[in-house]
């Protein structure tokens, strides 16, 4: 009895210091153990690779969808038929995919997919040409809400693949 009561004052005494210690190791947890998720390289081309496989998929369908002024182009207000279709490169989110200037791959990466070769033998059997393009965030034209005055150290890019060649 004497020991419970004993304990029960020595917490109710320590306990700001006990919060306090808790709150510095879980601070410390997370300092050290907690990394920011950033694709590795094999990743990257695995992610684009499926992308540029789904893209190749749908292709012809695209290209039919365009020649009828169905296809809506992105930038577009009208249905227009354009003889061309380029398709930004998306993430999960359905967004567009922005890496930073410091990432590892390179469109040459991109292009030695077996997707993006998927998607090269479909437009080659169509008698399409098919490009590949690194766009820089800061100068592809789209003003967004919150830019800054300041310099930025990390200017992101994104690519983009373009199919054209059809009559419209």
């Amino acid at each position: 009895m004497r020991a419970t009561l004993f304990l029960v004052r020595l917490m109710k005494d320590n306990m700001t210091t006990l919060l306090i210690v808790v709150l510095l190791c879980g601070i410390v947890y997370l300092a050290l153990f907690n990394k920011t998720e950033q694709e590795t390289l094999p990743e990257l081309k695995h992610w684009f690779s499926n992308e540029l496989a789904r893209i190749s998929a749908g292709l012809e369908q695209d290209i039919e969808q365009d020649r009828r002024g169905h296809y809506p182009h992105p930038g577009r207000q009208s249905f227009e038929p354009k003889g061309s279709i380029t398709y930004t490169l998306l993430d999960k989110d359905m967004s567009r995919f922005e890496l930073s200037q410091f990432s590892e791959l390179t469109p040459g990466d991109i292009e030695a997919t077996p997707g993006y070769q998927k998607l090269k033998a479909a437009a080659d059997r169509l008698g399409l040409e098919l490009s590949l393009e690194e766009v820089e965030v800061e100068g592809d034209g789209v003003s967004t809400w919150n830019e800054l005055d300041e310099y930025v150290y990390d200017i992101p890019h994104f690519y983009n693949i373009t199919v054209s060649g059809w009559s419209v």
